[in-house]
């Protein structure tokens, strides 16, 4: 879920918390002013009844029909019920509904004054004292408010309707507005997508608000400044020092060779020199990989063009049985491969061939027998080479492609441990990959993406 769409829905629910409290209250304000006027309504009926029969003062057939015709089927289902100081029943009105009452309710009124309540059928019902002209009545009327009631329903469904219509809408307004006010940083950040490490020179628009995104788009600008600086000492200090640290040992090396030559006789100085000239190697070995996994860590650009994979395997495989002579690598094609094309890559001849020369390399160093499968195979859009060799046990995959780790079976090996590293760095960097697999045997698999 995007920022947009939560803040839109936690402005909407917020919103409609309120909504819903108004909406409400103006339901039950309604509800209790239909109620309240209701049993006015009532009220008044009473007193207009106890009214009429103090006036009359006569309980004739002639008086009920008066009553009747006052009282009577202005109101749905009403009653009503008229006593005296007594609790006699001195009226009942002509409607069948029925009035629940007992001798303490009408006591309670006379102690009370007028109550009124709802009856379990739902009928609003009103106890009313009456003493006037010398009349001491206790009267009950009921009725039930349909229209009343349905005007309520009605205004209930008016007030749900405008709820949903009212939620809607202002969940979209939300979301547009908070789309507005986010514009502004989905430029800034589709401006960031479009920067990278070769253009860092690129600096982000500021508006001249100096809002916050005006502040945020300062800082990331002066951030890249900062990376572009740190950038280019890197890449400087790359450079420097292959050059700073290739010089001495070429120097040492040529020194060692001279002396070799000066020496041939001397057969203590033979071995030692000879020494010194395979340490001398090794260290020039350990500055070249260091120097080429620090460029490939820092993306520095390298020149890059169609390379064929197996050409690039055959010329790894003689530069790597000049340093072992009894290494024995067979490469097979898988039926996968049917043209040219399905082995072209595209991507820095000399990466490629330092990669395939590493696990070769690795291969020679660690297995047994000094045998080497390769197999190259092709998928859809990738082309893979499969290095297999004997091993007797599996290797931690977790810290296999770590710089400077070497196996336990390794302290007499020669070697630094950055070549499966540098692998993985070769092959990541062209959006390739490198797995370890182990059944039986040690299996590195390369995959590179095919040149389009």
């Amino acid at each position: 879920m995007t920022t947009r769409v939560r803040l839109s829905l936690l402005f909407a629910g917020f919103s409609l918390v309120l909504l819903v409290g108004t909406l409400g209250y103006i339901y039950s304000s309604n509800a209790h002013s239909r109620q309240s006027e209701f049993f006015e309504r009532l009220r008044k009926q009473c007193y207009r009844t106890a009214t009429l029969l103090s006036e009359v003062r006569a309980a004739d057939r002639d008086l009920l029909r008066v009553l009747d015709h006052n009282t009577i089927h202005r109101m749905l289902d009403e009653k009503v019920l008229l006593f005296n100081e007594h609790d006699d029943l001195l009226y009942s009105s002509l409607d069948d509904e029925p009035i629940p009452y007992s001798h303490a309710l009408l006591e309670r009124i006379r102690n009370e004054g007028d109550m009124n309540w709802r009856d379990d059928d739902g009928d609003e019902v009103v106890g009313v004292h009456f003493t006037e002209n010398g009349a001491d009545y206790v009267i009950l009327a009921s009725a039930y408010d349909k229209y009343g009631r349905r005007e309520l329903e009605n205004l209930l469904r008016t007030l749900i309707i405008a709820l949903v219509l009212g939620s809607l809408f202002i969940f979209g307004a939300g979301y547009f507005f908070i789309g507005l006010a986010f514009r502004p940083l989905e430029r800034l950040s589709h401006a960031i997508d479009h920067i990278d490490i070769h253009r860092l020179d690129q600096q982000l628009p500021v508006r001249g608000i100096k809002d916050e995104i005006d502040r945020l788009a300062v800082s990331y600008n002066a951030m890249l400044l900062r990376l572009r600086h740190a950038f280019e000492l890197q890449k400087a200090f790359v450079n420097n020092a292959s050059h700073e640290l290739r010089t001495p040992l070429a120097r040492m090396n040529a020194q060692v060779e001279r002396a070799l030559n000066l020496s041939t006789n001397d057969p203590e100085v033979m071995p030692i020199l000879q020494t010194l000239q395979a340490d001398i190697a090794e260290q020039g070995g350990l500055v070249e990989s260091l120097l080429l996994l620090q460029r490939l860590r820092t993306d520095i650009p390298m020149p890059s063009s169609a390379v064929r994979v197996d050409e690039a395997l055959f010329a790894a495989i003689a530069e790597v049985r000049a340093a072992h002579p009894d290494l024995q690598a067979t490469v097979d094609m898988a039926d996968s491969i049917r043209s040219e094309a399905h082995l072209v890559v595209n991507m820095n001849e000399m990466l490629l061939r330092t990669a395939l020369r590493n696990l070769l390399s690795n291969a020679a160093n660690y297995s047994p027998d000094q045998r080497v499968a390769v197999e190259l195979s092709h998928t859809s859009d990738t082309v893979q080479a499969r290095f297999t060799n004997a091993g007797h046990t599996a290797l931690p995959e977790d810290r296999l492609f770590q710089p400077f780790f070497r196996g336990p079976e390794s302290a007499r090996t020669p070697g630094s441990g950055l070549g499966l590293s540098i692998v993985q760095q070769v092959a990541e960097r062209t959006g390739g990959s490198l797995r370890y697999e182990y059944n039986g045997t040690h299996g590195f698999l390369l995959t590179l993406p095919l040149a389009t």
